[in-house]
């Protein structure tokens, strides 16, 4: 067996840089953060494979449950209109928010102490989101929807139509 040569090795670093002196080793990089990511798992601006993936499925539904509900609890708020739902719903779910909030609005007009129900409405958010498959490319999904003096319950389901998503029910509490 051979001994090692005596003198210093090119390989060998030392393991704690001396003070004054950077580590050895790849540079830091310092470029960007990564994209943010929803509670719901889902990295919002990632380049992403087309996969059917189950968890990247529900990643997606998630993230879109999350969105429609926050907007449609706007909507009924007043801070929304409710054409800002027809890209991702059914144009029926449309007419029926649409419906909603016109009632609102006219008990509001007819409502004496209007800023008092216009902080009730303020800066909607969602706090809990469940989601459960049903079939294959059906969610149905639970939202607690977060409004300063109150919770509301937010219920949808969402399907697979074609290559995209469309919430087809949607109900809020």
């Amino acid at each position: 067996m051979n001994a090692p040569a005596a003198g210093p090795d090119p390989v060998a670093r030392p393991l704690a840089p001396e003070r004054g002196r950077p580590a050895a080793g790849p540079p830091v990089r310092r470029g960007r953060p990564a994209p943010p990511t929803a509670p719901g798992g889902y990295t919002w601006g990632a380049t992403r494979v087309l996969s059917h993936d189950a968890e990247d499925e529900l990643g997606r539904v998630t993230a879109l449950a999350r969105s429609i509900g926050q907007a449609a609890v706007e909507v009924l708020g007043g801070s929304r209109p409710a054409a800002q739902l027809s890209r991702w719903t059914t144009p029926e779910v449309v007419e029926r928010f649409q419906q909603r909030a016109d009632m609102l609005r006219l008990l509001q007009e007819q409502f004496e102490g209007k800023a008092a129900l216009q902080e009730l409405h303020r800066n909607p958010h969602v706090r809990r989101c469940r989601v459960c498959r049903v079939d294959r490319g059906v969610y149905e999904v639970a939202l607690v929807v977060v409004e300063p003096r109150r919770n509301r319950a937010v219920a949808m389901r969402v399907e697979r139509l074609g290559r995209g998503w469309s919430v087809t029910q949607l109900e809020v509490g």
